[in-house]
């Protein structure tokens, strides 16, 4: 795997999965043939006008599905990758991913349960609905810009379990094994978590705004949108209800934010943004607010608010990574304190000597003022040191060590410390090497590690989900027979040959619509006008009960009769 991916980062490359291309039944590739082919109709009247450029630049055809090493290729040349992987993401991944200009793409296909939306991402979605538009250089400029903020932003402890609750639901849903009890649960479950949820973090606004935008967004005139959101993209039914139904179309501000969403239903509003650059403009209104753009101690308490792994970068460029749980000081940092374990790092990487284990009690460490920096600067190795600093902190001990880089001071370690703050013990010289971060003032804090490869040990990160289910690959007597008749139709047939096919169907797969779909396809409609009637009739009985559907099979008979 690493012959085929040396360019990107370790961590992220353990979530590339296999393709495995010949697992894909012809039930499967039917599926991709239907939606793509009442999709490329519709769209190019009501999709972005880089829809349909975006399908041949990005290596996607009507009939079969792509191969996402051809999709790779293809998106070399405007600087962006392809890679497969499976079902959902950690978030905290999948913006790595994309801070990168990668592309994760769930391989997996949809089920036919399920043509006209999934619950899951699928290489419909990924394929199909985020690759097109990345052709258009603003877009692309927007998902390069939106992958490097959600990669900064704080997350919570929260936002974690409702990804595990959605990520569990979406799965339940698209088993066609799951029972109602199986879903209820999971979706009690869900709305639990959600309940739960006290606190939203600068992630969880980032995701609406990924929501509203990248997923279900429009552009244009809003009396006229045109559609380039993914999950719009890659669902032949909603786009249909975007559209054509009584959903409510937003001008596009950042209030959008504000609006929740279920990810395993359609939307009832949507937002419309004027153009690409619209898009940023919208992000960076955001931006501008991030912890990681402003720094001081309302976003250390940001930080220590979320509950999860933050990194405080000082001025002199030090980044301390771990779980903030405390700070001292009305208007002003005066001293921090995170539990362990801790990784110090200098421009993402970290320091040698100072990750997880050594750190693994936790760091703390006052404020110095530029005099007090100029004084450790100047200080010999193995002296006394007494500093009182302006919050009124006390510090005693002899200097065993310094750090510096490129001129800076980053760290000064001391043996024998004693830490007081009034009567309050804040380091005790039982408690071994005390570390000094050396900064006038923490000038970012944003989500996660400064240097997340030697801390994912350290992270309660799930491991990448690399085994497809066997709904997928284990097919029943019952079910082979029936991808065994999808194959024959692949071949030019005889009129003894579709007679007996259609037989079959008659007989024992009465509820299959696709095949019957397909084979109107192949009929000659003045020779064979009664069978095409009858299969018809039948296709329209099958899907009478499912609005999105029927609306959809009726679309694709329009296009083929």
């Amino acid at each position: 795997m690493r012959d085929n991916y040396p360019s990107i980062p370790n961590h992220l490359e353990s979530y590339i999965v296999n393709q495995d291309y010949n697992s894909y039944t012809s039930i499967n590739h039917s599926c991709w043939k239907f939606i793509m082919t009442i999709s490329k109709s519709f769209f190019k009247d009501h999709a972005h006008e880089s829809y349909l450029e975006g399908l041949e630049k990005t290596g996607i055809t009507i009939n079969t599905i792509p191969r996402i090493s051809d999709m790779d290729n293809k998106l070399r040349k405007i600087g962006w990758r392809a890679v497969p992987v499976r079902g959902f993401l950690p978030p905290t991944i999948f913006m790595q991913f994309q801070s990168h200009s990668i592309l994760p793409i769930a391989s997996d296909m949809r089920t036919l349960d399920h043509i006209t939306y999934t619950p899951a991402p699928d290489i419909v979605h990924e394929a199909a609905g985020h690759s097109p538009i990345i052709v258009n250089e603003s877009y692309s400029n927007y998902l390069k810009n939106y992958g490097q903020a959600a990669s900064k932003a704080i997350s919570s402890k929260e936002d974690h379990a409702i990804y595990m609750a959605i990520r569990l639901l979406s799965d339940i849903k698209e088993n066609p094994k799951s029972s109602k009890d199986d879903i209820l649960m999971a979706e009690k479950s869900l709305e639990q978590s959600l309940k739960d949820n006290t606190y939203l973090s600068e992630a969880a606004y980032l995701s609406r705004l990924n929501w509203w935008t990248v997923e279900y967004g429009l552009v244009g005139n809003i009396k006229e949108p045109k559609i380039f959101g993914a999950g719009l993209l890659s669902s032949v039914g909603e786009s249909y209800n975007a559209i054509y139904g009584d959903v409510k179309i937003i001008p596009l501000t950042l209030d959008c934010i504000n609006y929740s969403y279920d990810i395993t239903e359609q939307q009832p509003q949507l937002f419309i943004a004027k153009d690409f650059d619209h898009l940023n403009d919208v992000l960076n209104e955001y931006k501008s607010k991030m912890a990681y753009r402003i720094g001081g101690i309302e976003s250390i308490r940001k930080g220590i608010e979320s509950q999860s792994v933050c990194t405080f970068k000082l001025d002199t460029g030090l980044e301390i990574s771990g779980l903030p749980i405390e700070v001292h000081g009305d208007t002003f940092e005066e001293f921090y304190r995170f539990k362990g374990p801790v990784q110090l790092c200098y421009e993402n990487k970290e320091l040698e000597g100072h990750g997880g284990k050594y750190h693994q009690d936790g760091f703390s460490s006052p404020i110095c003022s530029p005099l007090i920096i100029n004084q450790l600067q100047n200080a010999p190795i193995h002296e006394e040191i007494n500093i009182k600093f302006q919050s009124g902190i006390h510090l005693n001990g002899i200097i065993k060590d310094k750090l510096i880089i490129n001129s800076k001071l980053l760290i000064v370690s001391f043996m024998d410390c004693k830490i007081t703050s009034g009567n309050k013990l804040l380091f005790d010289p039982d408690w071994g090497t005390f570390d000094l971060a050396c900064g006038t003032s923490i000038d970012s804090v944003y989500g996660g590690p400064a240097d997340i490869e030697p801390y994912l040990q350290f992270m309660d990160l799930e491991l990448p989900n690399k085994i497809k289910p066997n709904y997928l690959i284990k097919h029943s007597e019952l079910d082979q027979s029936l991808i065994n008749l999808y194959d024959k139709i692949s071949n030019k047939l005889n009129d003894n040959e579709l007679e007996t096919i259609i037989a079959e169907l008659d007989l024992d797969f009465s509820g299959d619509w696709l095949l019957r779909f397909e084979l109107l396809a192949l009929l000659n409609p003045i020779k064979d006008s009664k069978l095409i009637d009858k299969l018809k009739l039948q296709i329209y009985d099958i899907s009478k009960d499912d609005d999105d559907l029927y609306n959809s099979i009726k679309r694709g008979l329009d296009t083929i009769i």
